[in-house]
């Protein structure tokens, strides 16, 4: 058993950070925030049905309120439009829905995960005998993590379509996440708002990724020089 159990934490810290760099950055850019920086850009497309760039980041603020709050369905759907009518229509409040179930379990995801990495390093840093598992751990999980981003962010620079058809089809209901460009959702969260928070993301892991890469690589050099 005291073989064993330093050689599963080393692996469970190495398989479990990348899901801690994802929850990080997936909370960092469901925000505010974003909203407004995208809505600024200059180059951002406009609603070709007529919405303002007021219009829209107040809608989609109130859409950001829902996905990271406890608000209920009815915050979207008691949502107006500034001629009155509903802003969403059935389909896009159930996808709604689905979507901040997959948000959430994301995030709780990424809270057991952290409670893995923190434990599993403070335990093996802990006993002189496993000590230098610790910092060999977190840079072995920083290093998987940059690895797979280098699949990732390559297919989403190269083939954009067929990771943003993957990811759906992976997370939602077959049908349940297609649009037409009319409905809201499309008119709030073009083509172009999903690239610049897919690329907003990998670049927050790999900031991440980094920062504890090489924090772990110089606890482990001092350590070898004690």
């Amino acid at each position: 058993m005291d073989r064993t159990w330093p050689k599963l934490a080393h692996f469970l810290i190495v398989l479990t950070l990348p899901l801690v760099f994802l929850a990080v950055s997936l909370r960092a850019v469901t925000g505010h925030w974003l909203v407004r920086w995208e809505y600024g850009k200059p180059d951002f497309p406009p609603d070709p049905y007529g919405l303002t760039t007021d219009e829209r980041i107040r809608l989609a603020s109130v859409c950001v309120d829902y996905l990271t709050t406890g608000a209920g369905i009815d915050l979207l759907a008691d949502l107006r439009l500034s001629g009155g009518e509903a802003a969403f229509n059935e389909r896009e409040l159930a996808h709604m829905v689905d979507v901040k179930r997959v948000f959430w379990s994301i995030l709780w995801a990424g809270v057991v995960a952290g409670a893995v990495v923190v434990g599993g390093t403070a335990a093996l840093a802990a006993r002189p005998a496993t000590h230098p598992r610790a910092p060999t751990a977190l840079m072995g999980g920083s290093i998987l993590t940059l690895a797979i981003l280098v699949g990732v962010g390559g297919l989403m620079l190269t083939q954009w379509n067929v990771f943003f058809t993957g990811f759906h089809e992976l997370l939602f209901p077959p049908g349940s996440w297609t649009f037409p460009t009319s409905d809201t959702l499309i008119r709030l969260f073009p083509e172009r708002f999903w690239m610049d928070v897919g690329m907003t993301v990998v670049g927050m892991i790999v900031v991440q990724a980094v920062i504890v890469g090489v924090g772990a690589f110089l606890w482990q050099r001092s350590e070898r020089r004690t």
